[in-house]
């Protein structure tokens, strides 16, 4: 059960899909038909399912109309705020956020417009309650023998990883860092090991753009 204010929910969808610009051309990242419904329908919709009635959708100034349009003809009960950014502008999630903090009074949910997963929210956010954590991650863990193909032509793939300490034991995110910051070695504070005796890193963990943020942590931001 949600405690009325305990959270606000962000969504994204200010992308403009250029690993995907074959398809995005001249329309919104977040109006992909996925199925029947457009992509964003589906973060939506799993908000809705999980008891949220307000979402501040964060889109471009010049997608704003057609994204909203769509999305007044589709059965969504959900309350959306918009707000919008400059086209010229490419800002990523600690931006976002930095920008719309002033909206921002109580924990903060995150979301990507290009999630589609079954995953219950609620799992993450009893997690998120249970460790009274800062932060809450909520990563993919590919089965053997998955390949991840990202979308868009060879030239533009950019072959990231990231680095995810994570303590085995309480399963709380310890590290996390890109894997082309480092050469050869990876340098782990001693401070960070005395205190994480059961540290496992990953490297084949991905990121799907889901947090559960403290407020402290979007003050902090803006500061």
């Amino acid at each position: 059960m949600f405690i009325q204010g305990e959270f606000q929910v962000v969504v994204l969808a200010a992308g403009k899909g250029s690993r995907m610009s074959e398809i995005t051309t001249g329309k919104p990242k977040c109006l992909l038909p996925v199925g029947s419904r457009p992509l964003v329908w589906y973060p939506l919709h799993k908000l809705q399912s999980a008891g949220f009635s307000d979402v501040i959708l964060i889109v471009l100034e010049t997608q704003r109309n057609e994204i909203q349009g769509t999305l007044e003809k589709i059965d969504l009960d959900i309350k959306i705020e918009y707000v919008t950014i400059s086209d010229n502008e490419d800002l990523g999630t600690a931006d976002s956020l930095r920008l719309i903090s002033d909206k921002l009074k109580s924990d903060v949910i995150v979301l990507s417009c290009d999630i589609v997963s079954d995953v219950n929210l609620r799992s993450v956010i009893d997690l998120f309650r249970t460790h009274d954590a800062s932060i809450a991650s909520m990563l993919l863990h590919p089965q053997p023998k998955e390949t991840i193909v990202v979308p868009g032509p060879k030239s533009k793939h950019k072959p990231e990883r990231d680095l995810i300490g994570i303590d085995e034991e309480t399963s709380r995110l310890v590290f996390l860092a890109s894997a082309s910051d480092f050469e050869g070695e990876l340098p782990l504070p001693i401070s960070l090991l005395r205190k994480h005796t059961n540290l496992k890193m990953y490297s084949n963990l991905i990121d799907t753009h889901v947090y559960v943020l403290k407020n402290w942590v979007i003050k902090y931001l803006k500061k």
